[in-house]
């Protein structure tokens, strides 16, 4: 990587920061133009904290005193810089690396599980960030280059063997893994998600697949893809991996030859390797089976036994915020999940109604400055798969709640009857609740994991299994 250093002096470097916030005495500063600001409007505060150099695209203006680097690529040199300080940890630490649009977040809490009964382990994701049993709270689903490395340095300091990690889109796009070694590379699937970022699907599959490239992820020893996805098709024939597939269809390598499904969970007997792996589990739907498939496999390609996958299914009880119950003295039903996407509703709700004796009510809105174009498709979906439908709020964000509504609508058929609109989830959650009636099943989707609700450029508290409580202790 060409880097133009101004004066070529050297320089001890003690610490790595993209926030001035974060600068320290000797720090090296990467000067970052993000979606939201610029960090070469804060490069005097970082020298004036203490950073010794200045990493950007920039040429070095006359009044820097700091020693200046610049590059052509700061993120990339920022993911190099960040790898090489904290000493490569991906290389001492085998990593399972997760992409796709849905079951990122089921896979790696179901990989993670596996490992821990294995040695410990680390996980990095949507929902947290755990070191062993220790939890830290995510704010990214992959967090930035350098806190990736750190987190990872403290991972192996802390004698984790193994880790798992949700990569997405966004930080495959930004570099904030290039140059991490993920031997075990997942494709879950991919669907419509994240066009308010990328141009077209096909860009967001580019993302993805640079997981899939020795180039951006060197240590990449086995491609785990999805068969029966038409992109995971694809990548069969452009990763640098060797391929290992998943699916239900005859051709993927891991495959059911039987699997039989209940309220209590499934069970499925896969063809796993060329044996037979029998699996228990209490995660419900025909969507988890995959998720089973493919964490079962990467564990197992990074020498998990067997008794091992099966001990960790079998004792895992749900994933958060992912077909999660509410516990609750009512005669019906109420769901947590973090179905946003099109194709995570139209299986949530399939779900729904395998396991329901009555109705589905289904509660969803649409995040606002995301996506638009899958907003009318969520709500011809919620239509079709649900006999009730209560259209309101997600996080709207800076957007105006009545207008993501309106675009959620023109999904919704004119001459449907059982459909309301509430833009106040809060109010929404207690009509759902109001009309249920005994046998039927509330679905409040879209929020899952998270305890807060985005309006108007702020965050607020808002976890639904509070409100939930609280609802049916004023009743």
């Amino acid at each position: 990587m060409q880097v133009q250093i101004t004066p070529n002096d050297d320089i001890e470097v003690r610490s790595l920061a993209y926030d001035s916030r974060q600068v320290e005495e000797g720090a090296l500063f990467f000067a970052v133009k993000g979606l939201k600001t610029d960090g070469h409007l804060f490069v005097d505060q970082a020298i004036s904290r203490g950073a010794v150099a200045i990493a950007s695209e920039q040429p070095r203006g006359n009044r820097v005193t700091a020693t200046w680097i610049q590059t052509r690529s700061i993120r990339r040199l920022m993911a190099y810089g960040a790898n090489r300080f904290y000493g490569e940890p991906s290389r001492l630490l085998p990593l399972i690396g997760i992409t796709g649009t849905n079951g990122k977040t089921t896979t790696a809490h179901l990989s993670h599980t596996i490992l821990q009964q294995h040695s410990k382990a680390v996980m990095l994701g949507s929902i947290n960030t755990r070191i062993g049993d220790r939890d830290l709270e995510s704010t990214l689903t992959t967090p930035e280059a350098i806190d990736v490395q750190r987190i990872l340095r403290e991972a192996l300091d802390q004698g984790c063997e193994f880790g798992v990690m949700e990569v997405s889109s966004h930080a495959l796009f930004f570099d904030r893994v290039f140059q991490t070694h993920f031997p075990v590379s997942i494709f879950t699937n991919l669907s419509q998600d994240h066009l308010d970022f990328h141009s077209s699907l096909k860009e967001y599959f580019s993302a993805k697949q640079l997981l899939f490239q020795r180039s951006y992820n060197p240590g990449i020893r086995w491609a785990l893809l999805n068969a029966d996805d038409a992109f995971g098709q694809q990548l069969m024939n452009e990763t640098e991996g060797e391929v290992v597939t998943f699916g239900l269809s005859e051709k993927a390598r891991i495959r059911p030859r039987s699997y039989r499904m209940s309220l209590e969970g499934l069970e499925t007997e896969l063809d796993f390797f060329g044996r037979t792996l029998q699996i228990k589990s209490h995660l419900l739907g025909r969507h988890n089976l995959y998720n089973l498939m493919a964490a079962a496999a990467a564990c197992s390609l990074l020498g998990v036994a067997d008794e091992t996958i099966q001990a960790a299914f079998a004792g895992l009880r749900n994933v958060p915020g992912r077909f999660e119950k509410v516990s609750a003295d009512v005669p019906f039903s109420i769901i947590i999940d973090f179905a946003h996407t099109p194709d995570a509703l139209k299986n949530v709700l399939e779900l729904a109604g395998q396991v329901t004796e009555k109705r589905v009510i289904c509660l969803f809105g649409c995040g606002g400055d995301r996506d638009r174009g899958k907003r009318p498709q969520m709500g011809a979906i919620a239509c079709r798969g649900s006999d009730a439908v209560i259209v309101t709020s997600d996080n709207p964000r800076t957007e105006d709640p009545q207008e993501i509504i309106d675009e959620i609508s023109l999904g919704i058929p004119e001459d449907l009857s059982d459909v309301e609109v509430i833009p106040d989830r809060k109010a929404a959650i207690r009509r759902a609740l109001e009309i249920a009636q005994p046998g039927d099943l509330v679905l409040l989707a879209g929020k899952g994991h998270e305890t807060y609700q985005e309006i108007n450029g702020k965050t607020f508290p808002f976890d639904e299994r509070e409100i939930v409580r609280k609802v049916l202790c004023s009743n």
